[in-house]
């Protein structure tokens, strides 16, 4: 069970550490601060524990693997959404207008 939640906690902390480079700073700042420097904060102490806990090889691979893991993941993701979208660039020009019509939609339902 230790080494589920280890594992467990290294990768949902890595994950928003890893998310950070697809955000950017000023719109997102609260994510940027608070998600990120608690996701820090927690690989960290994660790493302390399985330290504590396991030997330093097993920490050491498993640290690496899950960092090759999440990087992979992400750039597989970053590739097939820009074939998507180039795929589908003109969805880009209808979707606000979708999204404002839905609005509409919404506003005059409660209204009336």
């Amino acid at each position: 069970m230790d080494i589920l939640l280890f594992e467990f906690f290294l990768i949902w902390s890595y994950f928003f550490i890893a998310a950070k480079k697809i955000f950017s700073f000023k719109p997102n700042i609260i994510f940027s601060i608070f998600i990120t420097d608690i996701s820090l904060i927690t690989f960290v102490a994660t790493i302390i524990m399985g330290l504590t806990k396991f030997d330093l090889f097993f920490v050491l691979a498993s640290v690496a693997v899950t960092m090759f893991l999440i990087n992979l993941f992400y750039d597989y993701f970053k590739r097939r959404h820009d074939i998507y979208f180039k795929k589908y660039a003109k969805l880009d020009k209808v979707k606000p207008v979708l999204d404002y019509l839905l609005i509409v939609l919404i506003i005059s339902k409660i209204y009336y």
